[in-house]
């Protein structure tokens, strides 16, 4: 056998990848490392996975890419939106800009398979190719994805929840509600198209009737896929994937729905080249799920998945990745495979918190049960590269990862932080902001946060009530620099760096002025990655379950590249992507 495979696992960390491996815990990657190299990956600022992604595909900085941050801002109404999917005339265009490393492989008459990969909704057609996309397909709502949460207890959620919850009232043992679907257009505006429910149930099991679909669940079971069917008007039908988990019964019900997720053949949104490549991977492997970020964290974070619960959603989607690379190995006689492993990303941001006893929502008893799951994802990726190998022993193989991970312990309120500074300014009478930059008063602000390392100058001519002269702006852009670098926690500093984006990577317009890099420990909190910001703490402790990450300098938190040999001129960006990361 020939060719080439590529292995992405998001989020390995080399600190842990060599502590396992001087262990032995990880045998097939200490092989593959003797027989060929390994090495830290050096990372780029910032260090978040769409933006290292659409490096590792295209070998081009983010000004050249046009993927800055998880979060960028529309200049002319100061709006933030997701980098991970664009529209364009009211469909789905891909938002990496620039060829990427299977695209030119095909020029040269090389076949190509890509399962999963992030930035790759939707997929752009490529001559004698196929390709999976991941990170960045949105649910049939045309969101990142919305779980439901249908149960009878009140009151016991955050009011941040990112789910729909839904109180149910039970009446002699059944229960009526229903599935909210993709959003349709009314005389009334946008709504949401609903299929109704029905839940018969005891204390043992339910049993749930969704049209003609009717599916029965024990307690503390899964379902399997369920495809369901909603009327969005004018004569038409989409199609969404769910799964449900019953976690009780009595004496409060509850019933976890996974966010809907869209069909295999959705022409509304492509998420596979060739078009049938999605329905093809079905047949084979059987039912998967097709959203971007399909391991539920906002449901561990909200407290409607337990720990054990989330875990076993996180097994599932890695056992359908393995199964997709597994059968597409089988037929792998000579080109370019390449596969990603993101659930290793996912269940390092949520169970950090275990193995670092000095974080705020550090558990001993959760650390009995859940404190090796970090270590069984990587010796579970161990045992995937070993099939690998062992399968296709003559191919050229490259795995790496696009960053590693550490602490999440404080959270950093960078807008709040720059009100306080006198950066940012509210209209006259307002302490806060609830979201999206509501109540700024654009005259008088100077500077803004978006995303997770963004800052964004409010510049004349650029922004739409852009209050700095152009002229000002690198004077503007060293006095924050310098400020940043002070913003202490206590005695502690909690930025380790502070970036000029035009001495980065050149710009351009439309990316952010300066990328902040937070030191160990630290990291952007969510509400100013939306533009929500109050007078009061610029630094607070975290107390989400979202407790590792790797939006902090890049310095902080390298990668790994493990390679058998060359691996050819095809993908030569990619072999050697420390050069082209080095931030």
């Amino acid at each position: 056998m020939t060719g080439r495979i590529f292995l992405g696992v998001d989020g390995m960390d080399p600190v842990l990848a060599e502590r396992m491996m001087g262990e032995g815990s990880l045998p097939s990657f200490e092989r593959l490392a003797k027989m060929g190299s390994y090495g830290r990956l050096a990372t780029i600022a910032p260090p978040q996975s769409p933006v290292v992604w659409s490096t590792i595909a295209t070998g081009k900085a983010p000004g050249a890419h046009g993927i800055f941050d998880f979060i960028h801002r529309d200049p002319a109404t100061y709006q933030p939106f997701l980098s991970l999917h664009r529209q364009q005339g009211g469909k789905y265009v891909n938002p990496v800009q620039g060829e990427t490393f299977w695209e030119r492989a095909s020029r040269r008459g090389e076949q190509g398979t890509l399962l999963k990969w992030p930035m790759g909704f939707p997929p752009r057609p490529f001559q004698d190719g196929k390709l999976l996309a991941g990170l960045g397909v949105p649910d049939v709502r045309g969101m990142l994805g919305s779980y439901a949460w249908y149960t009878t207890e009140k009151g016991e959620l955050a009011p941040d929840s990112k789910g729909r919850i839904v109180e149910v009232s039970p009446r002699g043992g059944r229960i009526q509600t229903d599935i909210a679907g993709p959003f349709t257009a009314s005389l009334t505006g946008r709504k949401a198209a609903t299929l109704p429910l029905f839940i018969d149930f005891d204390e043992r099991q339910a049993t749930l009737k969704m049209g003609r679909k009717v599916v029965s669940l024990p307690v503390g079971s899964w379902s399997p896929w369920i495809e369901l069917s909603f009327d969005v008007g004018f004569f038409r039908n989409v199609t969404g994937l769910c799964r449900f988990l019953l976690q009780q019964t009595v004496p409060e019900f509850r019933l976890y729905l996974t966010p809907v997720q869209v069909d295999y053949a959705s022409a509304e949104f492509p998420i596979a080249t060739p078009a049938g490549y999605a329905g093809e991977l079905c047949q084979a492997i059987g039912p998967y799920a097709t959203l971007g970020i399909c391991e539920d964290t906002n449901a561990l974070n909200d407290g409607v998945l337990s720990d054990l619960e989330f875990v076993g959603l996180c097994d599932q989607v890695m056992a359908e990745r393995e199964a997709m690379l597994m059968h597409e190995l089988g037929r792998f006689r000579e080109g370019l495979l390449g596969c990603v492993f993101d659930t290793t990303d996912r269940i390092q941001h949520m169970f950090w918190r275990l193995q670092d006893t000095s974080h705020p929502m550090y558990d001993p008893q959760a650390a009995q049960s859940c404190g090796d799951v970090i270590g069984r994802y990587y010796r579970w990726m161990d045992r995937i590269l070993g099939d690998v190998m062992e399968r296709a022993p003559g191919a050229n193989l490259l795995v790496c990862s696009d960053h590693g991970f550490t602490t999440f312990r404080r959270s950093v309120h960078l807008n709040a932080w720059l009100l306080e500074k006198g950066y940012l300014k509210l209209k006259q009478g307002l302490d806060s902001c609830a979201g999206l930059f509501d109540g700024v008063d654009w005259s008088q602000s100077s500077a803004y946060a978006v995303g997770f390392t963004s800052i964004y100058l409010n510049v004349k001519g650029r922004e739409r009530h852009g209050a700095v002269d152009p002229a000002h702006v690198p004077a503007l852009k060293q006095r924050l620099c310098g400020e940043l670098s002070q913003l202490s926690d206590g005695d502690v500093h909690a930025v380790k760096g502070c970036y000029d984006a035009l001495e980065l990577y050149g710009g351009p317009e439309q990316g952010p002025d300066l990328v902040v890099g937070f030191a160990d420990g630290y990291r952007a909190s969510w509400q100013s990655a939306i533009g929500a910001f109050s007078r009061g703490s610029v630094v607070e402790d975290n107390l989400k379950k979202w407790s590792g990450d790797h939006c902090c300098d890049p310095a902080l938190v390298p990668g790994v590249r493990f390679s058998s040999g060359s691996f050819g001129d095809a993908i030569t960006e990619v072999a050697q992507i420390a050069g082209v990361l080095s931030a």
